[in-house]
């Protein structure tokens, strides 16, 4: 791998060469989308003009995986540039990104890169850790620490560079100040004050993912559009009469945010040489009311959030990067998101560490000849623990790995099967065989035992030690 990184960059280097300037890398990830979310990828019930731009200026990824099927450890992933079987974060939870971690905010600010990340958290769990972004390399951060508080679109508070701030007339659930509106703002300003010099910004919206909430001028053109409405009561999450309208709200918002980040570029004379890339970090949400069939978000595939099948983890991502990328460029190429750190530190001229699973995909944005991985792992430790691997266009999945007579391994060939309705395993034994045996191999132990696909105990042992308390 050592050796496949250095050729690489040395190539990216010649091809580079011409270019004295680091382009301006911003990475803009959202939460709970699926890939059938946007009209580039399929969506027919709403268009998402201004990401579709991306798309269609720059580079559409057909075969794109997120780091996780939920938030904390896809996001542990990205910013380390390792899979689930390494990354410090493999769940949701009280966890946190430490400063012994290298992130690619550190190695690009190293560089000599502006940092910021504004939004949801990237470095954080469950955690209100107001120094943490700033220790994992970040310059500057605007936004929710606890993934908990990130649920709801009109929260009362935010983090800014290590202190509280305070948001007048929000409540929550309701509000005076649509945070992912806020967001955008920051994301501009941040822009505006750093065009003369590269940056990177993490720009983390948590939209869509529950609430299913939007202001009510991005719901209005949908409302009476989708029969039959769904409504929600509520809960946890904020209810609603007009699920449908408000999801589809949410995307509306978001896209329009989109477009006024891009106008900005072009203002500031900055939107040649800066890369956008926009992605999900997991699939479709079942969360807050909603349900991914309505829309068709997993797209062709099966599952959603929570799922290691397709569904869960195969994401849209897009790359606009004009002074390199060719429009409209199509990639099948199969990559994640522990491959945007070697990406990261391939255009920065930065050397990157050695103990990561990335493959960069810059060859595949400069219309090169690519590197492939020889798999992709992921591995999930709720709903009784799930482990899978791609080589190819094969995939096995492991459901109730944490359980004592876990089922069968399941074998797909998504050449075929794209949407893994057909069990191959009995088929092709020996392929299966031989995938298992890679995968188990594959995963280091983590310090959080529960992340080591252990048992559960059962019911009987779990009264004799509630007993002994």
């Amino acid at each position: 791998m050592r050796t496949l990184a250095l050729l690489t960059a040395y190539f990216l280097t010649t091809l580079l060469s011409h270019s004295a300037e680091k382009p301006n890398i911003i990475y803009i990830i959202v939460d709970d989308m699926g890939y059938g979310d946007l009209s580039c990828y399929g969506q027919k019930a709403w268009t998402t003009p201004n990401i579709d731009r991306l798309a269609n200026e720059g580079i559409k990824f057909t075969s794109h995986y997120s780091g996780s099927t939920v938030c904390a450890p896809s996001r542990s992933s990205l910013m380390t540039g390792q899979d689930q079987g390494h990354t410090r974060i493999r769940g949701n939870g009280e966890h946190k990104l430490l400063p012994e971690d290298v992130t690619v905010a550190e190695l690009l600010k190293g560089a000599g890169y502006a940092t910021a990340m504004v939004g949801k958290s990237c470095v954080t769990g469950n955690v209100k850790d107001a120094q943490c972004p700033h220790e994992c390399g970040f310059d500057s951060f605007y936004g929710t620490l606890s993934h908990v508080t990130a649920h709801h679109h009109w929260p009362q508070y935010v983090f800014e560079n290590g202190k509280q701030v305070e948001i007048p007339g929000n409540k929550g659930k309701t509000g005076e100040v649509f945070i992912q509106n806020r967001y955008t703002d920051k994301a501009i300003e941040f822009v505006e004050a750093n065009a003369d010099q590269p940056f990177f910004l993490l720009l983390s919206y948590s939209t869509p993912h529950a609430d299913i909430d939007a202001p009510a001028e991005d719901v209005e053109p949908f409302l009476g559009k989708f029969e039959p409405e769904v409504a929600y009561k509520g809960g946890h999450y904020k209810g609603t009469k007009t699920i449908k309208a408000n999801y589809a709200g949410m995307l509306a918002n978001l896209d329009k945010n989109i477009g006024k980040l891009l106008a900005t570029l072009k203002a500031a004379g900055i939107d040649e040489n800066t890369m956008v890339s926009f992605t999900s970090d997991n699939g479709p949400t079942l969360a807050g009311g909603y349900h991914y069939d309505y829309f068709d978000s997993n797209g062709i595939y099966r599952g959603g959030k929570r799922d290691l099948y397709e569904g869960g983890i195969r994401v849209p991502f897009v790359v606009r990067w004009p002074a390199q990328i060719a429009a409209g460029s199509v990639s099948h190429h199969p990559s994640a998101f522990w491959d945007f750190l070697p990406t990261a530190c391939d255009l920065a001229g930065v050397d990157q560490p050695a103990d990561i699973q990335g493959v960069s995909y810059a060859p595949t944005l400069l219309g090169k000849t690519q590197p492939e991985h020889n798999y992709l792992y992921w591995e999930f430790h709720e709903k009784g623990g799930k482990i899978a691997i791609r080589q190819g266009d094969w995939k096995v999945v492991g459901v109730d790995r944490c359980k004592k007579q876990p089922k069968p391994f399941e074998l797909y060939h998504l050449g075929d099967d794209p949407s893994e309705q057909t069990d191959l395993a009995k088929k092709n034994p020996s392929k299966l065989d031989e995938l298992v045996k890679v995968m188990m191999a594959h995963r280091q132990p983590s310090p959080v035992e529960k992340w080591n696909f252990k048992p559960a105990p059962s019911k009987k042992a779990k009264n004799k030690k509630n007993q002994a308390k």
